[in-house]
């Protein structure tokens, strides 16, 4: 028995070393994966937020935030890409950069499943961000009702595709509650949104933009 402990110990050591190669080599592709999927998110952030400079800086009524968390409190908080706090309303914009640079088709089917199929001929399903936007939108008028005490203001949800060459279809029996925009088609939805209406007076604007930022400092 001895014996044959004796000569299975290097083929177990063997064994065992090769086993947690494998382990770590998966271990760092999918840390590689994730941070692959973030940075691609951060650059899809960036062209939106280079996109919405331009209705900040020539009209100061738009108050624009990137990467905030809002909630009723510090300990309930969403993590926010975008807010936009109008005069017509205030909008939080959820960026996805589906299909990197190269770009692709989204098709969503007719039981709300989201497929994305790429460039290179590689097709997967993607969750669906809607409950994400939802969630958001709670989120946010929470906010306005236990920081700003107001409530029942236009808010509206918007999915922004970054990436330029990302085409997308639905099909008409599917329910999709929000607008899905490529970023060049941001400033003109939220200009014309409620066509155009002043609903936010200037004063509740500042005020909106106030709390955002107290909160911003607490999390």
């Amino acid at each position: 028995m001895l014996k044959f402990v004796i000569l299975a110990s290097p083929i177990l050591l063997v064994m065992g070393l090769a086993a947690y190669s494998i382990c770590t080599l998966r271990k760092k592709k999918r840390q590689k994966i994730r941070t692959l999927i973030k940075e691609s998110g951060n650059k899809g952030e960036r062209k939106v937020q280079a996109t919405l400079k331009g209705l900040e800086k020539h009209d100061k009524r738009y108050k624009i935030f990137h990467n905030i968390k809002l909630g009723p409190d510090i300990e309930r908080t969403n993590e926010f890409d975008t807010v936009v706090v109008a005069p017509n309303g205030i909008f939080h914009i959820e960026t996805k950069n589906y299909g990197g640079e190269r770009g692709g088709l989204l098709d969503i089917d007719e039981k709300n499943n989201w497929l994305l199929h790429k460039r290179n001929g590689y097709s997967k399903v993607i969750n669906n961000p809607i409950s994400q936007v939802n969630s958001h939108e709670y989120r946010l008028n929470g906010f306005l009702y236990r920081k700003v005490g107001v409530r029942n203001l236009p808010t509206q949800g918007i999915l922004v595709l970054s990436c330029d060459r990302l085409r997308f279809r639905y099909n008409h029996n599917s329910r999709i509650d929000i607008p899905i925009l490529h970023r060049r088609e941001i400033i003109k939805y939220i200009k014309q949104y409620n066509n155009g209406r002043r609903a936010i007076d200037p004063q509740l604007v500042s005020k909106i933009s106030e709390q955002i930022q107290l909160m911003n400092k607490s999390v």
